[in-house]
């Protein structure tokens, strides 16, 4: 027999498992090419036709998708890999050598890469159309075309054909240590594991306490890397812990002699099954903590959306007339406003000087204008920083140290008197990247009258009584001060996108529904993730316990022949599947929850959050009972079928 025949014979008695890892390689490559093709969509990508704060929430999911793209396929293929070790040893015992087992893991390897590749790009363009009109329909935005580039095929391929020569790689590396009778027991033995020690779980949930109280005494919204850090600490100490939980579990069941004297055949099986499973529980309590953790955030996103969007704008429309810019005529204005579905209460103005990144204001002029009760004295100024504390954002309002106007072509140094850390008026986009300053009336009125006429503008500060109905008149409004600076003025950037993004109104309607859809989004890519993980957890246990069959099959027809019954068999099997199963899910639920508790956006306190992580877990853990249903089902009924054969 040929070495071809062989190769061929081996594809035909395997076929079932190689379609199962062939889909598992395509659905990894369709998922990161429909990915892809948003993240490379230029128009929807530009911030000009969507808000950033929208396509800002890909980065994470994105992250999490590279992540699950690397530890699947690896995994996928050390599990399809480990069970055909067993095939490898009875070659090698018929004379095999070890390059004629690294030729059939090329030819196989190479051939379910390549028509993976090709399965995924065409599946993945057919279901990223979708995954378009998905998005489009969340974020609630038109005008906005599909289209596919050609970065889209280029990334994935690549990515894909490092990952799967790395694949191939760690394979050959393998295959240089390969010994008959290792080979022949692979799959009956516990992964490898260099921290083989109890003392290694305790120093993890040690290091699980420390990651505790680190978020809960340092966490702060000036010092954010503090919850990075917690989550590698925890999640060390969840992967020491989930180690060398096989060693624990025996000792712990010890100390009950009546429940292990009735559950010793479960005790036996549990510590074999926990010390070859422990990667399997890692990864998947890894991935399904981060998807309940960013789900929770964009949920709290979408539920604080109106609170931050009312913070940051203390009126409805704001815009400033600076540069020649937005300077339409009172009547103009009016005329705008009586077609508003909603009566307006309040027009004021706020003066100001625009110098290269500093906007000057006046005490007596915001007092007079926003009630406030400023009082700067001459040569000083305070620095005012528009921010909400706890709107989850790392901000700086480090002051600066002085403010140097030259008047009359000599330089006059202001000294800083301290600074206010609130809101007064709407962030206007056009100021957005200055620093606001505060001075006495009278140095405000020098600067002015030594000011180009340019530099000199005024901010308009609009309040309705309904908030809710503005967004008509917001479009309205917005158009016209778009026409009047495109046909009386020049552009002031080199793009005319730019332009009207910068010299456009900042409302509390705007806000508050890019808010909304920004967290819709992320909730949605985070809902998309999360479905991700669910299916690959799943194929990853099946693949685990595929692997495990044929042992198991031995070991309860032992069992058989001492009088187990199918009853018994069943109840086994189940307990063993319930930790398998659940397991991931309750540490991810804790770890999720924790976290959630300490976010830095508290809409309604911590509780909340907490409350949302948790409505998230059990919905994951509702699917995982159902997957776990069915599958017990089915397994147990083919085991029990085969043992009776």
């Amino acid at each position: 027999m040929t070495f071809n025949q062989i190769a061929l014979k081996i594809f035909k008695a395997n076929l079932r498992r190689y379609l199962l890892f062939f889909l598992c390689n395509s659905f990894s490559i369709m998922v990161f090419f429909t990915y892809s093709t948003i993240y490379t969509n230029k128009e929807f990508m530009n911030p000009s036709n969507i808000n950033y704060a929208i396509t800002g929430n890909m980065v994470a999911p994105g992250v999490m998708v590279i992540l699950f793209s690397i530890f699947f396929i690896f995994y996928a293929q050390g599990s399809f890999i480990k069970f055909r070790k067993r095939e490898f040893g009875l070659f090698m015992v018929l004379g095999m050598t070890n390059q004629n087992i690294q030729r059939i893991m090329l030819l196989e390897n190479g051939l379910i890469a390549i028509f993976s590749l090709l399965t995924g790009l065409v599946s993945g363009t057919i279901f990223s159309k979708l995954f378009y009109q998905l998005i489009i329909k969340i974020i609630d935005v038109n005008g906005i075309p599909f289209s596919i580039s050609i970065e889209s095929y280029l990334y994935t391929t690549i990515f894909f054909t490092v990952l799967y020569c790395l694949v191939i790689m760690k394979g050959f590396i393998d295959s240089f240590r390969y010994e008959i009778i290792n080979l022949l027991k692979a799959t009956r033995k516990k992964d490898n594991n260099f921290l083989n020690s109890p003392i290694w779980s305790v120093i993890g949930i040690i290091l699980i306490v420390i990651a505790c109280f680190d978020m809960i005494i340092n966490n702060s919204v000036e010092n954010s890397s503090v919850a990075l850090r917690s989550l590698l600490e925890c999640f060390l100490g969840i992967y020491l812990f989930i180690s060398n939980m096989f060693l624990l579990f025996p000792m712990i069941t010890n100390y009950f002699h009546y429940k292990s004297y009735k559950n010793l055949l479960f005790i036996a099986n549990m510590k074999h099954t926990l010390g070859q499973s422990k990667k399997i529980l890692f990864i998947i309590t890894l991935f399904v903590s981060m998807t309940i953790f960013m789900s929770t955030i964009s949920v709290v996103l979408i539920s604080d959306s109106k609170r931050v969007a009312t913070a940051y704008n203390p009126y409805d429309i704001a815009y400033a007339e600076i540069f020649g810019k937005n300077q339409i005529t009172v009547p103009e204005l009016y005329d705008i406003l009586n077609k508003s579905k909603t009566a307006l209460t309040s027009l004021k103005k706020i003066d100001f000087i625009s110098k290269p990144y500093i906007t000057i204001l006046s005490d007596k002029n915001l007092n007079a204008n926003l009630g406030t009760q400023l009082k700067v004295e001459k040569g000083c100024f305070i620095s005012l920083f528009q921010i909400v504390k706890d709107d989850g954002y790392e901000h700086d309002t480090t002051t600066i140290s002085s403010l140097v106007i030259p008047i009359n072509g000599i330089d006059n140094t202001y000294k800083p008197k301290g600074k206010i850390t609130k809101v007064l008026f709407n962030n206007i986009p056009i100021l957005s990247n200055g620093h606001y300053v505060i001075l006495n009336n009278n140095d405000y009125q020098n600067i002015r009258t030594t000011s180009n006429q340019g530099e000199i503008g005024s901010i308009k500060l609009l309040k309705f009584r309904d908030w809710y109905k503005t967004e008509d008149v917001l479009n309205e409004l917005q158009s016209k001060l778009a026409t009047y600076n495109r046909e009386n003025t020049r552009k002031f950037f080199d793009n005319i996108n730019d332009d009207i993004k910068w010299f456009k109104p900042a409302s509390r309607i705007r806000d508050y529904l890019d808010n909304k859809q920004s967290g819709s989004y992320s909730l949605f890519l985070c809902s998309f993730v999360g479905i991700l993980f669910f299916l690959s957890s799943a194929v990853i246990l099946h693949f685990k316990l595929l692997t495990e069959y044929d042992n198991e099959k031995i070991k309860y027809k032992k069992l058989y022949k001492i009088g187990i019954t199918d009853n018994e068999v069943a109840t086994l099997i189940s307990k063993e599947l319930k930790v398998l199963f659940f397991v991931p899910y309750i540490l991810s639920t804790f770890v999720s929850a924790f976290y959630s508790y300490n976010l830095p956006v508290k809409q309604g306190g911590e509780m909340v959050t907490v409350t949302y992580s948790l409505i998230i877990s059990l919905i994951y853990f509702c699917f995982q009972i159902v997957f776990y249903l069915v599958y017990k089902k089915i397994y147990i009924r083919k085991l029990i079928q085969d043992l009776e054969e």
